[in-house]
């Protein structure tokens, strides 16, 4: 056992506390939109203990198309430039010092 506490203590030291787990989630609305209508994405970013600070980056598809700052667990941006169609939507919390990054599922946007 105290074999075991030792090489846990020195992978913290060598590489760092992995910090608290976080999950990510994101959403749109109006869901669907019109084309060059307003549309705001929120990522949903959760931990315990929380809320978790920073930043979330926002993508359609590997296209980053913004950013945001957590105010409590969202983050938000606003965009009317999606083009008519399927988008598929995700964020990604970069983490901090104490909150592991995590990244949400796609999420389905629909553009008439």
């Amino acid at each position: 056992m105290a074999r075991r506490r030792r090489a846990l203590h020195w992978m913290l030291l060598m590489h760092g506390d992995p910090g608290s787990v976080t999950t990510t989630a994101v959403t749109t609305a109006p869901n669907p939109s019109t084309s060059g209508g307003l549309v705001t994405i929120t990522a949903t970013v959760t931990a315990s203990p929380g809320p978790p600070t920073g930043t979330v980056a926002f993508f359609d598809g590997n296209l980053r198309i913004g950013t945001g700052t957590l105010s409590g667990t969202t983050a938000t941006m606003t965009t009317s430039t999606l083009s008519v169609g399927g988008h598929a939507l995700r964020a990604e919390y970069t983490g901090s010092s104490v909150y592991a990054g995590s990244t949400s599922p796609n999420y389905t946007h629909t553009v008439n």
